[in-house]
């Protein structure tokens, strides 16, 4: 009988041990384990007048850049979840601008890709108001 209690014992005392090291193993004892909730942002960029595909102009959100295609396309990829505000750089060499006042506040869910509504459009960079003196 005392053969089955020690028997049970050191399979208790096996397991625990490999359950700890495979607890270990998998990240559960730190922050090594933490998974980033992050999705994509989708879109396309335009010329307003025109409605022309606007290659090469730099996206960013979430602190990800990317540079839309040829065809105005392009995708944030894992940008933080959460409400993010997109910033379009104005392509002086080409005057080109974004309209001021114009709010690019995206919300990004955890595992998807957000496709903007519209596509973003751009003004020739003459067609901006000055901004007043600071």
């Amino acid at each position: 009988m005392m053969n089955i209690g020690r028997c049970a014992a050191l399979t208790a005392f096996v397991l625990i041990v490999v359950g700890a090291f495979l607890l270990v193993g998998c990240g559960g004892g730190g922050d090594g384990g933490v998974v980033a909730q992050t999705g994509s942002i989708s879109g396309t960029i335009v010329h307003a007048a025109t409605a022309q595909p606007l290659g090469d102009i730099e996206v960013a959100a979430g602190g990800v850049t990317v540079r839309t295609a040829a065809d105005g396309t392009f995708t944030l990829n894992n940008v933080p979840a959460g409400q993010q505000v997109m910033q379009v750089q104005a392509d002086v060499s080409r005057g080109l601008a974004l309209p001021p006042g114009v709010d690019l506040t995206v919300g990004v869910q955890q595992g998807q890709t957000t496709q903007l509504g519209g596509p973003v459009q751009m003004i020739d960079a003459v067609d901006t108001p000055p901004q007043p003196p600071t």
